[in-house]
């Protein structure tokens, strides 16, 4: 899990695979697969969706790694 506090998302990693297509649903993107299967969840505007946790410290998203939390 990591977090960008600038962007206010959190990216969770769900699955291994390789990254087909992004699928958006409200606050939540999803990173799938060829087959539909969840790699990824991206949470936009996190402080306002998630309860106050342990979310908040996560690292920051690296910037080598390319998801839609980037």
């Amino acid at each position: 899990m990591t977090y960008d506090p600038e962007a206010d998302a959190v990216y969770l990693y769900v699955g291994k695979g390789k990254f087909d297509r992004t699928e958006e649903a409200g606050p939540f993107v999803y990173d799938v697969d060829a087959q539909g299967r969840v790699l990824g969840i991206e949470i936009t505007c996190a402080s306002t969706v998630l309860a106050p946790g342990a979310w908040q410290q996560a690292p920051l998203p690296s910037l080598p790694d390319a998801n839609a939390a980037q």
